[in-house]
């Protein structure tokens, strides 16, 4: 629980620090370091990694091994980030504005593509991680509220292009960097209690027990796809 509270903390941190700086005369500096800041760190943890892999990398000692990963990952990423920084700083606004229409965008696709004929639509297979038996009915419903997602992330696209574009700067931030992930709390917690009234004659899993056994199955395939295949 209180792991959670941290994340949600640091979330609604990153957030308002984001808002402030981008919509203030002097933060705008501090808004493009926020803005490529976290990709940034999450390349790095990446790349660090891979290279670590790499067999002229295994071989050396574990501190050094880390050593030289970690610097050639920061040469490779913060060299042509100093490069671009000028143009960065130029466009901090378009920046938020291209990752939250991506960010949108790409989970419209990831809960969209899944109801295509011959998918299981997302919810679907969420649903069944906990009730591997799902009722029709049940089915059915998890197909909706697939679509339902699907319909969030697309008008979320819109509004955010229609606010950037006709609307002063902190009016979009408003709705795309405050108001993002608490409607996709309040659209995911208002779906749950829905389900819970809609079908009361069904044991419905809690949220948390939705997470754990989202959390199990992705072990679950994350062992499977490292496990050595025999020839």
């Amino acid at each position: 629980m209180l792991k959670t509270l941290l994340i949600v903390a640091l979330v609604a941190a990153y957030a308002l620090a984001s808002h402030f700086a981008l919509i203030l005369p002097q933060g705008k500096t501090i808004a493009a370091a926020l803005a490529v800041g976290v990709p940034a760190a999450m390349l790095l943890a990446v790349l660090t990694q891979w290279l670590r892999k790499r067999r002229w990398l295994a071989a050396w000692p574990a501190a050094l091994g880390w050593g030289a990963s970690t610097g050639l990952a920061c040469a490779v990423i913060l060299m042509p980030l100093w490069w671009l920084w000028p143009l960065v700083l130029a466009n901090a606004d378009t920046l938020y504005f291209v990752q939250h229409v991506g960010t949108n965008a790409l989970l419209a696709w990831v809960f969209g593509h899944t109801l295509a004929a011959g998918t299981t639509p997302l919810v679907v297979t969420f649903a069944r991680m906990t009730q591997p038996n799902l009722p029709p009915e049940l089915e059915a419903y998890a197909r909706q509220v697939t679509v339902a997602w699907t319909l969030f992330f697309v008008l979320t696209c819109v509004i955010s292009v229609l606010l950037f574009v006709a609307a002063p700067l902190a009016a979009w931030s408003t709705f795309a960097i405050l108001l993002q992930w608490p409607s996709v709390a309040v659209f995911f917690v208002g779906e749950y209690a829905l389900r819970k009234i809609r079908f009361k004659q069904f044991e419905h899993a809690s949220l948390k027990a939705g997470f754990e056994a989202y959390r199990a199955y992705q072990n679950q395939s994350a062992k499977a796809s490292s496990a050595p295949t025999s020839s």
